[in-house]
């Protein structure tokens, strides 16, 4: 089986990682079986309110004893609470991995780093990304 510097990095056995798609296309279930197989499965944290999204993380625990990772959107539709309570409830969880889409994580990195969590950024803006591609 392929063993890559990321598998050791997350402790998986396979580089193989679940996209966090939407609230429920990726549901927990689909997030376990992929950690189950060795790989890294991502929920999305949905936009639940902080607690439900607690609740999703225990219940992915209870379904999986591998590493796991929470995505989380920093930008987009509006939510009713800050993108920093997803952040603390994913460090209070001690979610193995979280992920950030869109937006700057950068006030967020320092967090996780600091509670012995991983984290990994899945998308950079494409102005930002653009300004620091190679010329053509």
């Amino acid at each position: 089986m392929l063993h890559t510097k990321l598998c050791e990095l997350l402790d998986i056995e396979a580089p193989v990682i679940s996209a966090p798609m939407g609230p429920e296309i990726t549901g927990v279930e689909l997030a376990a079986a992929v950690s189950n197989a060795g790989g890294l499965g991502i929920i999305s944290f949905g936009g639940y309110p902080p607690q439900a999204l607690r609740e999703r993380i225990r219940r992915l625990r209870t379904l999986t004893s591998r590493p796991f990772g929470v995505n989380i959107l920093l930008e987009g539709p509006h939510m009713p609470v800050p993108e920093a309570a997803f952040v603390d409830a994913c460090i209070d969880e001690r979610v193995p991995v979280i992920s950030f889409f869109w937006g700057d994580p950068t006030p967020y990195v320092e967090k996780p780093t600091r509670s012995a969590l991983k984290f990994a950024i899945k998308s950079v803006p494409w102005k930002r990304q653009s300004e620091h591609s190679l010329p053509v």
